[in-house]
């Protein structure tokens, strides 16, 4: 679920528009998917993308799933109404009835209806054409249904593009991103590293050296990241240190005083205090905070450069790193894509393990929901990834 800028700032005049706003709003075009546009009143509140349950699963797990969404939609405060699209690959019959998950539409929007949730309209759509689940007039809704209109050329995709906006044509998971130039001297450095640190305590300097990462200036600090290979090394031997790893999020988000506290708390043999209180929280989504969003966005961005100069349990830490920031804004899909990428390079990898059984159940952050506090797509020239 993706928490939007105000609805003001879009054209829901037209299905075409919506439909456009779509894959912008995801960050990728979707695909076996149902997409929810929750409106507050007249205005968007959230993007909700679902995978279709699979053919043959059966009544009950149609039901299960049909109950999953209506909860989910209503975590959104005050949530009045949605728009659905569903998307399959699938070829239309000859009648409307014979729509693609027509059945199954009809049944999430029952179950929306009776919840107190108006579904404002519905449609399918494919690969060149898009028809209407719930018109059934030949007057105003031909049976083959619309021509889907070259939604590059719409106003929303347009705007979107200004905006810095480029939907990807599949979920990222986290490869193909290239190897650095110096990255055989970062490995060099690295190793060299490893071996220092084994036995030794120096987790906090570890920290306070990301925690300058995310304070600098970006350009200087990707500066930095790039061109000073101990110092990227440094970072990059540092997530192989458990406690380490887990606490970046929450010195992205929370900052580095709450973080230093929480770790001193963590690394005490005794119990927890209320750093580390609040930091476990935050990691589980379950916070009243509102997170630091600028340098969380500036976290993911470095994770991702990293993978470059990564290897082994390194990249796989970086990859669980943007999973949950990808989880955090609330992009369930990409974040599952990532965590399954990092099980794929190590299948114990236990925080990929976690987060994967997480996402499958539906959890998401308690300020996914509150457009307060959640992340919100950017339109100030570029989108955070």
């Amino acid at each position: 679920m993706t928490t939007q800028p105000s609805a003001s700032s879009f054209s829901l005049a037209s299905p075409e528009e919506v439909l456009a706003y779509i894959p912008h709003a995801l960050g990728f075009y979707p695909r076996n998917a149902v997409v929810l546009l929750i409106m507050q009143g007249t205005g968007l509140a959230a993007t909700l993308r679902v995978d279709l349950p699979l053919t043959g699963n059966g009544e009950e797990q149609c039901l299960q799933w049909t109950k999953q969404l209506v909860r989910l939609v209503h975590k959104v405060p005050d949530a009045t109404s949605v728009f659905a699209a569903i998307y399959t690959g699938q070829t239309p019959g000859k009648d409307h009835g014979s729509l693609p998950k027509h059945e199954l539409l009809e049944q999430l929007a029952a179950a929306m209806v009776h919840s107190g949730i108006h579904v404002r309209d519905s449609w399918y759509v494919g690969a060149q054409r898009w028809h209407s689940y719930f018109c059934k007039s030949e007057n105003c809704c031909p049976t083959e249904g619309f021509e889907l209109p070259d939604l590059a050329l719409t106003e929303t995709h347009l705007r979107m593009v200004v905006a810095g906006s480029a939907p990807e044509e599949h979920i990222w998971d986290g490869s193909g991103v290239a190897d650095w130039t110096n990255k055989t001297t970062i490995r060099e450095y690295a190793e060299i590293l490893a071996h220092e640190y084994v036995g030794t305590d120096n987790r906090e300097s570890m920290i306070r050296d990301w925690a300058d990462l995310l304070e600098a200036h970006p350009v200087l600090a990707e500066r930095r990241l790039r061109g000073d290979e101990s110092f990227c090394a440094s970072l990059l031997v540092s997530l192989s240190d458990r406690t380490v790893r887990d606490i970046l999020p929450y010195l992205a988000g929370r900052g580095t005083t709450r973080a230093l506290e929480a770790f001193k708390e963590v690394s005490r043999e005794a119990g927890f205090g209320p750093a580390s209180q609040d930091f476990s929280e935050f990691l589980l989504g379950t916070s009243s905070c509102t997170p630091d969003w600028d340098r969380i966005d500036r976290l993911w961005f470095y994770c991702r450069d990293l993978l470059g100069a990564a290897h082994g349990t390194e990249e796989t830490a970086l990859l669980c790193l943007l999973g949950w920031v990808n989880w955090a804004k609330g992009k369930g899909s990409s974040a599952l894509g990532l965590f399954s990428t990092a099980l794929e390079k190590d299948p114990d990898y236990r925080l990929a393990q976690l987060m994967g059984t997480l996402l499958e159940s539906g959890e998401m952050p308690s300020w996914v929901a509150d457009p307060r506090r959640a992340w919100r797509l950017r339109l100030e020239g570029r989108l955070s990834a």
